[in-house]
């Protein structure tokens, strides 16, 4: 770890956190152990909140417990047992552009991903009709409430755009 970071904050932050490591290098990654259920979502703003860093990748890992005092052991020349992976990927093209920019205003978020889901920002069924409105109103595409559904992110939104206005 090439910075200090005060690991109470994000101890305090993620209680149900049983261990944790972060690497700014190559790209900011948390290897985290947890004992609930958190997203890659929930870890990568909890981390943003506390430190102020943007972390492009979280790792879920097994075996992780936090010692004494500071952060998780996690040598370069070790590989952790992943379990599951998160890696935000940016919006791209001005559809995806737009699409995260109205949910971040609307989720009072920041830096959506395109693979990022509504629900784990914090989105409810009110701010689910709200984005079908503004779809049809900006883009007079119509989506039912019951299509969104599980995979209700920016990258499905936008490529049902793009496959309802079509001519």
């Amino acid at each position: 770890m090439a910075r200090q970071l005060d690991v109470s904050l994000f101890r305090e932050v993620c209680p149900d956190a049983l261990g944790a490591s972060f690497q700014e290098s190559p790209e900011p990654t948390v290897h985290v152990s947890t004992g609930g259920s958190r997203s890659g979502v929930d870890i990568r703003t909890a981390f943003r909140r506390c430190y102020g860093v943007d972390v492009r990748r979280v790792r879920f890992v097994d075996g992780l417990e936090w010692p004494v005092e500071g952060w998780c052991e996690h040598r370069a020349d070790t590989s952790p047992d992943v379990r599951s992976e998160y890696v935000y990927a940016p919006p791209s093209g001005p559809l995806e552009q737009a699409l995260a920019k109205f949910w971040e205003e609307l989720l009072e978020v920041r830096d959506i991903g395109a693979s990022d889901d509504f629900w784990e920002h914090g989105g409810d069924s009110l701010g689910a009709v709200e984005t079908i409105e503004f779809l049809d109103q900006e883009y007079g595409v119509q989506i039912g409430f019951f299509e969104v559904g599980g995979d209700f992110t920016v990258a499905r939104l936008a490529a049902l755009v793009g496959e309802r206005s079509r001519p």
